[in-house]
């Protein structure tokens, strides 16, 4: 099975293609004349503290290969809020051909993932899957999406893609507020095979970190990210902006979880490193309300020296939110530097925990 994880853009409404996205869902839609089965997502609430909503789509393989060569498949999905006008989104995407020779194993097919954010409110939600060969399945459903205690990002009865969300900097009307944060480069769970982290893994670090800056209303923000499997400070910032997350999220692509090299091995070890990285957070933490260490639980193992405990004072208003897949405190160095700190300690199991949180970092209303 290929299974196919792409990101829908939005349909603009002075678009050329627009016209013809409106076409697919006016008037009687035709008997589904491609096979596939739609499976539908409810909305859940991801760390960014948005609802995603999505579904996933199966087309038996064997529908889409022809003489060696694969059609075009595209789809149009269309979201409406109730009492509201339509939102469309659109992709296309051609899977890849057989090569001759090859031959497809029984029951084999092509797995699409989409999805959409939306804010509180209720939906209809309406799908169609066409290739270059006219034939097309549809479904159509309906979504509920309650705001719940925590405070959406998006306001009721909004629709986008996912990526339009894109974060646009730090709050500029609000009182001074600057924070550092140290984020860990790190899978959210340990697996064998992994050389990369996973682009699941690198959204969910990189969305926590804005959402932080956002939720806490951060005027300016300091950002040190660490590797520290490998024991390097992999990038650093005194002035975090929308073109900075561009080149983070370059370098936490960048990570290597599959070798570690001679060089780490002879240098220093993870109580060695953690000493580096309280100092070279010791300038930015000066200037900063609040400290704020966000990654992984399960790594960096190590101790708390005389060294650590002395520069670790030095940290205003300490904080550790530990992205986590499993109930319990976090204990790892990370936890006992800021522990020995009088910093608080958290625990992010879910986007609840993530929004509980925040309140305590640094106050809305300073």
């Amino acid at each position: 099975m290929l299974v196919l994880l792409l990101a829908q853009f939005l349909v603009a409404p002075d678009a050329r293609s627009m016209q013809t996205v409106r076409k697919i869902f006016e008037g009687t839609p035709p008997k589904d004349t491609l096979a596939c089965e739609i499976q539908t997502m409810v909305p859940r609430l991801g760390f960014s503290l948005i609802h995603w909503s999505g579904f996933n789509l199966n087309i038996p393989a064997k529908q889409l290969i022809l003489d060696g060569a694969a059609p075009e498949i595209a789809l149009a999905i269309e979201v409406t809020p109730k009492g509201g006008q339509p939102v469309y989104l659109g992709e296309r995407f051609t899977v890849q051909k057989i090569l001759a020779g090859q031959t497809l194993p029984k029951g084999a097919a092509i797995s699409y993932t989409g999805g959409y954010y939306v804010g509180p409110g209720e939906y209809r939600v309406r799908l169609f899957a066409g290739d270059s060969r006219n034939l097309e399945c549809r479904k159509d459903w309906n979504i509920k999406v309650k705001a719940g205690k925590i405070p959406p990002r998006m306001e009721p009865n909004q629709v986008t893609a996912v990526g339009e969300e894109r974060w646009r900097g730090l709050t500029k009307d609000a009182p001074a507020n600057r924070l550092t944060v140290i984020l860990e480069a790190a899978p959210l769970s340990p697996r064998r095979s992994m050389v990369r982290l996973s682009s699941y893994d690198r959204s969910v670090l990189l969305t926590s970190l804005v959402t932080l800056l956002d939720q806490t209303k951060a005027t300016a923000a300091s950002v040190i990210a660490v590797d520290p499997r490998n024991r390097k400070i992999i990038y650093q910032t005194d002035n975090f902006t929308p073109r900075e997350l561009g080149r983070l999220a370059r370098a936490v692509a960048g990570v290597n979880l599959g070798v570690v090299s001679l060089e780490t091995l002879r240098g220093p070890n993870a109580t060695a490193f953690m000493e580096t990285v309280l100092a070279t957070a010791q300038d930015p933490a000066a200037k900063s309300d609040a400290v704020v260490f966000l990654g992984p639980v399960w790594g960096w193992q190590g101790r708390v020296t005389p060294k650590i405990r002395e520069l670790a004072q030095t940290l205003p208003s300490p904080h550790y939110l530990g992205l986590t897949r499993f109930p319990g405190l976090p204990d790892n160095l990370v936890a006992q530097v800021v522990k020995s700190a009088n910093g608080r300690v958290k625990q992010l199991l879910t986007p609840a925990d993530f929004a509980k949180a925040l309140e305590k970092v640094v106050p809305a209303a300073k």
